[in-house]
């Protein structure tokens, strides 16, 4: 199997190809880092966000227990940007900003629906 069906599949990250760490292909590697991060968090959170489906009420972002220990949050103000959190709404839509965060993610993972159960348009939902 060539290398760029082994990405797409997960059985291989950009940073197994040693031509890619080379300084000269800095870019090409973040730009596939950020072209495969959708699949990465999926696998990490077993989220999948359907931004067709998102009107952008933000109640997923306010009902995420890990986004709830940013203050503003937690009185429907929403964050900054440079504020670390798991969702936030983008350009009117949910977007999945740090999967680490999420409690899926942690080792051992925590078992959360928070999001996926309070989405109205069921734009968020979850896959083992």
């Amino acid at each position: 199997m060539g290398f760029a069906a082994k990405l797409i599949s997960g059985e291989a990250k950009p940073e197994d190809c040693p031509l890619l760490l080379e300084p000269a292909y800095n870019e090409i590697l973040e730009t596939l880092k950020n072209l495969l991060a959708p699949f990465t968090e999926k696998e990490l959170t077993g989220l999948i966000i359907a931004a067709e489906n998102c009107m952008g009420c933000g109640i997923c972002v306010v009902v995420c227990e890990e986004n709830r220990m940013n203050e503003e949050v937690i009185y429907g103000k929403g964050s900054r940007h440079k504020d670390v959190q798991v969702l936030r709404i983008e350009c009117g839509k949910v977007r999945l900003v740090d999967a680490k965060k999420c409690k899926r993610a942690f080792e051992p993972p925590e078992f959360c629906r928070a999001c996926v159960d309070h989405c109205p348009t069921n734009a968020i939902e979850l896959v083992s």
